[in-house]
């Protein structure tokens, strides 16, 4: 039962306020946090605390914030022995602004995380091979998430893409996985259709094994193996926070797919994962423990099920 994560360090400025300003609008904020994020951190965290043996790849800079995020790491667990040391640039940054929603906008500073090449990914093929599930996103180079998707494949190991932040040049036919992780946008920015069980039908002729498509508070939809869409409702939770949630749910998901739990099991298990998260600020601060999502699990009414409504 192990999980390897390839993806971004990244330290997150977050402001919280009534709205988000529009175009040369300026507006106070209510407060201010910074805390540890960057989506393959996030994820590798999550896979983690859902109960899982995690190695984590990636790149940090030689400076303090580096050297704070791995004592922040090695705290929770998390080993920081497979983790690259950039000369070159400062450990990656973000700025995020919350509003009263939940909802958020976010800028990246990339940093040390553009220095992963996929030299230093075929250094670990070794561990990749032996894993159970490879978990990637789209906070590092394209070269080096083709690469590790390839490498993985030709290893028979499952991999899990969630190509998240979308960039205009992903294809992927590009990118063999078994299982591909969208949000809504993602989902209409790949297939063109708005309606995501229409983006299902699409993305679903494009060969991958799994899809699944997450809609914030909304249900999430699963498309595996078979020409019926299934629809998991999510706990109702007061959102506080979105920041971080999809990275809770791929993580966990990840987790529990690499125990061997059926994908619908384990939709259920990220999702309350992801409920859960939302309902406290930061992203890493507020990702759950194992206990606490099974805890959530005995007291929801949760299930899965084919759509009532037309695709």
């Amino acid at each position: 039962m192990s999980v390897v994560v390839i993806g971004s360090l990244i330290i997150d400025n977050t402001i919280y306020v009534q709205r988000i300003p529009k175009h040369g609008e300026t507006v106070f904020a209510k407060s201010s946090l910074v805390c540890f994020g960057g989506k393959g951190a996030n994820q590798a965290l999550a896979a983690h605390l859902s109960g899982t043996n995690v190695k984590l790849i990636g790149c940090i800079g030689q400076d303090s914030q580096g050297d704070r995020y791995k004592k922040h790491l090695e705290s929770n667990g998390v080993s920081t022995k497979f983790l690259l040391h950039s000369k070159k640039y400062k450990t990656g940054s973000a700025f995020i602004t919350v509003e009263e929603s939940g909802e958020n906008s976010i800028i990246v500073n990339p940093g040390a995380n553009q220095e992963i090449a996929p030299g230093h990914i075929d250094n670990y093929s070794e561990l990749i091979a032996k894993t159970d599930i490879l978990l990637l996103q789209q906070e590092i180079p394209e070269e080096s998430v083709k690469y590790a998707c390839k490498l993985a494949k030709n290893c028979n190991t499952k991999v899990v893409m969630n190509p998240s932040p979308i960039k205009p040049t992903f294809n992927i036919n590009d990118f063999p996985c078994d299982v591909l992780i969208l949000n809504e946008i993602e989902s209409e920015q790949l297939s063109g259709h708005k309606c995501p069980f229409k983006s299902i039908e699409v993305l679903g002729s494009l060969g991958v094994n799994s899809i699944i498509i997450t809609q914030g508070a909304g249900p999430i939809l699963l498309k595996h193996e078979s020409n019926k869409t299934l629809e998991y409702s999510p706990p109702k939770v007061n959102a506080v926070d979105t920041v971080g949630a999809g990275d809770t749910f791929a993580g966990a998901f990840a987790s529990a797919l690499s125990e061997g739990i059926q994908i619908k099991e384990a939709i259920q298990f990220a999702g309350v994962a992801a409920s859960i998260s939302v309902t406290k600020p930061g992203a890493q601060g507020a990702i759950p423990s194992k206990k606490e999502i099974e805890s959530f699990l005995l007291l929801s009414l949760i299930h899965i099920s084919e759509p009532t409504r037309p695709e």
